[in-house]
């Protein structure tokens, strides 16, 4: 989806931007093929990427939540923290959209551009500003520091009912539901899972983000799943 917003090119003050929505492309050839395109029209500084999942108020406390907040920046780490889940559930299938759904997927349509951005902003290191480059930038640290992702962390599902929608093929075989584990290579999270969690037709609708913590040294309450009997 591509928005233009522009002033008269005779005003003295004119301006162009060009937002660009997602999805942008359908893989990485269209995406850059798009950049291409684009880049042949405008300067880089009149293009807007956007992704509408960050204006979310969930998505803009994440950075006051963090960065501003005493009780939770020292425990931000792997020290305290067991694991981190991401999740974004639906409660319906593709409602008549499946021509379009089909094309992506629930990685490429939720996972690999929402629950991304979000897994940046819980991962990455104190930005110098609230300025838009030095928040990509430790985006793009984070991102880095990804280890390659194991097949047997990866959890594949579709829907039972997706294909009696009349805009999905017959022999489909696009998953609906998928779980990943993320493990960030960094002296700040070595050792802890990011789970990312998206999926259609699920038993409730839902996006929420999970800290576990630790459990306490020398639990008195006993509160270990393992020592219930």
């Amino acid at each position: 989806m591509i928005r233009t917003y522009c002033m008269s090119p005779t005003s003295r003050f004119g301006w162009t931007r060009v937002i660009v929505e997602k999805p942008f492309g359908r893989d990485l050839d269209s995406a850059e093929e798009l950049s291409s395109q684009l880049g042949e029209l405008f300067e880089e500084d009149q293009l807007y990427r956007i992704d509408h999942y960050l204006g979310k108020e969930l998505v803009q406390n994440l950075l006051v939540l963090r960065f501003a907040n005493r009780l939770f920046l020292p425990l931000w780490n792997r020290d305290n923290v067991d694991n981190i889940q991401i999740v974004f559930r639906e409660d319906f299938g593709t409602d008549g959209r499946g021509g379009y759904f089909d094309q992506y997927g629930i990685i490429r349509d939720i996972i690999q551009n929402h629950l991304l951005q979000v897994f940046c902003l819980v991962a990455m290191e104190k930005p110098v500003s609230l300025k838009p480059e030095h928040i990509r930038d430790e985006k793009v640290k984070v991102l880095q520091s990804v280890n390659p992702i194991k097949d047997e962390e990866v959890v594949l599902g579709q829907y039972q009912g997706y294909k009696d929608d009349p805009t999905v093929p017959d022999d489909s075989n696009t998953p609906t539901f998928a779980s990943i584990v993320l493990r960030v290579h960094n002296e700040r999270w070595e050792g802890v899972p990011f789970i990312l969690k998206a999926g259609k037709a699920l038993n409730s609708r839902k996006a929420e983000i999970r800290v576990q913590f630790k459990d306490v040294p020398g639990d008195i309450f006993k509160c270990r799943l393992g020592s219930r009997k």
